[in-house]
């Protein structure tokens, strides 16, 4: 099938419904002449857009109207174009112009996207404890509650989205790992909240099985939390102030002895993080922000900013065994969100029980070469 291209066009969807039925998936595009007047009209459907990247969402103001620049491809289905043209694959380079917020972020294969509009055919989401709270505050039977602002998280009221609630029982209430008690009191309780929110939602793995399957990794992933809590703790002193450019050598070479100490990998997220806290700008960095370092930090705080990172773990996890399957990890958290954009994790695999996959995160590491963060990691 041949594919047009159509370039600078606008979508000003004005009631969201455009992406949020998956069964029924439309767009229109208007195309922007040279002189700044409307030019074709093309409705796409079936339509996808490519994740976006690092830049933009550190400049997105997520908590206001978005406009954000997208790319992607659909089916055309109408508009002002040839007889022959319908049928036919596009490709469109669009701007976004909503009245929506997007403070639920969707983390997604590549990159990430507002929130509905990462929902692809047969999606699965992930959404954190964050989400389950705002969605809670936000919609009562699938309704949005007077006073609140228009937000792309909304959206979901109006399909039969597919939820997973275990993130939210896998982070627990008391900031350490979750016994078998508290993590059904957390599955209940997610489960309530969002049948209350959204009605029309699917919510899977919200039964027994799941339950047993949300035991199944506290209890695979307790000794290995246990040693990034030793880790973070033991680099509190050191992470909390701003590396200067003189000791940052130093640094890194103390993050990955405290690493190895602790048994750790290298290329495991924690150290990943910690590298680069120690590395960003003005002493600024979103995991820093996640780590969430300060004068009193013991194995509770650091269980709090291991439970995100463990999120994305789980993410790369799916990713790599069911390759086909789409799944978005909706979370409020920007500082994760950056990070997990600026990892730029890609080729996930699984063999023999272990899962693999490549980083370029050279936006969370400005300031040092790919050589020398691939040299620090061992590659």
């Amino acid at each position: 099938m041949s594919e047009s291209t159509f370039l600078a066009m606008t979508t000003s969807p004005s009631d969201g419904s455009a992406f949020a039925v998956p069964n029924k998936r439309m767009m229109v595009c208007r195309e922007s002449a040279e002189d700044g007047r409307d030019g074709r009209e093309v409705q796409f459907a079936d339509f996808k857009f490519e994740p976006l990247g690092y830049e933009i969402l550190a400049n997105a103001k997520l908590d206001q109207p978005v406009v954000i620049p997208f790319v992607g491809r659909g089916t055309i289905i109408g508009g002002d174009v040839e007889a022959a043209d319908i049928g036919r694959v596009g490709s469109f380079r669009a701007e976004l112009q909503s009245r929506y917020a997007s403070k639920s972020i969707g983390l997604v294969k590549g990159g990430w996207l507002p929130s509905a509009i990462a929902i692809a055919d047969d999606s699965i989401v992930l959404p954190d404890r964050c989400v389950v709270a705002e969605l809670d505050k936000r919609l009562l039977g699938g309704v949005a509650r007077n006073g609140t602002q228009g937000d792309f998280i909304d959206l979901f009221a109006d399909s039969a989205v597919r939820i997973n609630p275990a993130l939210f029982a896998l982070e627990g209430h008391d900031r350490e790992h979750p016994t078998a008690e508290s993590a059904r009191r957390s599955l209940d309780e997610a489960v309530r909240k969002l049948r209350s929110a959204l009605p029309n939602a699917t919510l899977i793995a919200a039964d027994a099985d799941g339950l047993k399957g949300i035991l199944g990794l506290i209890e695979d992933t307790r000794e290995g939390m246990s040693r990034k809590q030793d880790f973070l703790v033991r680099l509190n002193p050191t992470l909390q102030a701003p590396v200067g450019k003189r000791r940052r050598q130093t640094v890194c070479d103390e993050i990955l002895a405290t690493a190895k100490a602790c048994g750790l990998p290298a290329r495991s997220l924690p150290v990943l993080a910690a590298l680069s806290a120690a590395l960003g700008p003005n002493g600024k960095s979103p995991a820093k922000g996640m780590l969430k370092f300060k004068s009193v930090y013991g194995r509770h705080e650091a269980y709090n900013a291991l439970a995100d990172l463990r999120s994305l773990e789980i993410l790369m996890h799916i990713f790599a065994i069911w390759p086909n399957q789409p799944v978005m990890l909706c979370t409020a958290d920007k500082d994760l969100a950056l990070f997990w954009a600026g990892l730029r994790a890609s080729k996930f695999e699984h063999r023999a029980g272990s899962v693999s996959f490549d980083i370029n995160p050279v936006a969370l590491i400005p300031s040092i070469s790919t050589d020398h963060w691939l040299e620090w990691l061992g590659s």
